[in-house]
């Protein structure tokens, strides 16, 4: 009985220490998600040589994980409220060269590469990507916002140049970020929150572009009507010359007619009539009394 009791303690404490062991091991076991990348630094030894991929890391006593997205993420910075890393308004103020400042909603596509983990690392120190892009790259953007908006005036980027700074933009955090090892895939601006003053502007110019819009179509109308009456004028000039032109034809014709009509009544009325005979060439008509008269037909007596 006493050897089992003896066994029986140390099968409890093995299995004691065991669960205790599983837990302490539970408990700084960590994730590394997919599309994630991760370093460990420890406070005593520093920044360990190995970038890890997505698994389950067990960390030491001082050691800390870093993770870093390799997957596509947003980084928004917007006056909306309810949207962006921050819930508040934390829009960009962009100072155009006609000293107009607006602010505008932003958004910047990025990643890190494995292969540039270590200099984020270097660049940045032991911080998480988090406060990398709230305060970091977020002045990144700052800094490039200001340096386009001296190119542009702002009726070019509330309209058609946005298109345009948002690419320049791009470039402009690449330049600032590449060395950094974050990798920036698009800059965009996107809504726009001008000033009141701003505002009463572009509807004035809005409103002068559409009267200058106007102004041309009612021009372009006259011109129209300008030569579509020049060619009825054409067309209606040739169409009386060539009702004047038939009706001299058919009046000579119904002159002639009419002459004709006026001998025939004319020698009708003297008793005049045709004649019953029809006289071939070389023949001889007996008139009267016996005498013969020779009648000359086409030419012959």
């Amino acid at each position: 009985m006493p050897k089992l009791g003896k066994i029986s303690c140390i099968s409890l404490v093995v299995i004691l220490m065991l669960a205790l062991g599983g837990s302490w091991w539970y408990s700084h076991t960590v994730w590394i998600p997919a599309g994630y990348v991760g370093v460990i630094y420890n406070a005593r030894t520093g920044l360990q040589n190995k970038v890890y991929s997505p698994q389950a890391v067990f960390l030491g006593f001082f050691d800390q994980l870093y993770t870093y997205p390799t997957k596509l993420q947003a980084a928004i910075y917007t006056e909306d409220p309810n949207w962006g890393e921050e819930r508040a308004a934390d829009g960009i103020q962009i100072t155009t060269n006609d000293s107009a400042i607006t602010t505008f909603d932003v958004t910047v596509l990025y990643r890190v590469d494995p292969k540039d983990v270590f200099t984020v690392f270097q660049k940045f120190g032991p911080i998480p990507i988090e406060d990398i892009q709230s305060m970091h790259i977020r002045r990144a953007i700052r800094e490039g916002a200001s340096a386009i908006g001296n190119e542009y005036d702002v009726f070019q980027l509330l309209g058609p140049k946005r298109d345009e700074a948002s690419q320049r933009l791009t470039a402009e955090l690449q330049t600032r970020m590449t060395p950094k090892g974050i990798t920036v895939i698009q800059a965009m601006l996107m809504t726009a929150y001008p000033s009141s003053d701003i505002s009463q502007k572009i509807t004035s110019r809005v409103n002068s572009y559409t009267q200058l819009e106007i102004s041309k179509l009612e021009a372009q109308i006259a011109e129209i009507t300008r030569q579509s009456s020049v060619v009825r004028g054409q067309a209606e000039a040739q169409a009386r010359t060539l009702t004047a032109s038939e009706t001299q034809d058919k009046s000579v014709d119904m002159l002639k007619l009419d002459l004709e009509g006026q001998a025939i009544d004319k020698w009708t009325q003297a008793g005049g009539h045709l004649s019953p005979i029809i006289v071939k060439p070389g023949e001889t008509i007996i008139v009267g009394g016996g005498n013969s008269i020779p009648m000359s037909v086409g030419g012959r007596k």
